[in-house]
């Protein structure tokens, strides 16, 4: 009577959806996973281990600031992915991105600056100083 849909491989769990008929305006704090559709215009801020699926239908206009976000529709704002940040075929960013981890697809695009969050491990390791040159190795200047 009833089938039951299952989930592709790869994909998460989905416990909040903005459907493709949907239009939606304002800020968006969330935990677990969020799926845009539609269109969305406003701030979307999650934390712990929240994760942001816009689909190729989706346009989102405004900051994100998530954990974990998969992009293939298009988002015109600067986002910021503290964890990983996926990019298919169909994506598009018009905006900065800061992220950890980044994947893209090829077709993928990103319109922006890009800048790597670093993380504790790599900001720990000390940076090596550039090597001087010795007072006898600097070349002389010469007078004609």
């Amino acid at each position: 009577m009833f089938q039951k849909k299952s989930i592709p491989s790869g994909s998460t769990h989905i416990d909040t959806l903005i459907g493709s008929h949907a239009s939606f305006t304002g800020d968006l704090n969330f935990e677990g996973s969020v799926r845009i559709d539609g269109q969305f215009e406003g701030n979307i801020k999650s934390s712990k281990e929240g994760t942001l699926i816009i689909s190729e239908t989706a346009l989102v206009k405004g900051e994100i600031d998530v954990p974990n976000l998969l992009l293939h529709g298009t988002v015109r704002g600067n986002v910021r992915a503290s964890k990983s940040i996926q990019i298919g075929a169909k994506g598009r960013l018009d905006g900065d991105l800061e992220y950890t981890m980044l994947t893209l697809s090829q077709g993928a695009s990103v319109n922006g600056r890009c800048n790597r969050i670093e993380t504790r491990e790599s900001a720990k390791q000390p940076v090596k100083p550039a090597p001087q040159a010795d007072e006898s190795e600097k070349p002389t200047q010469q007078t004609a």
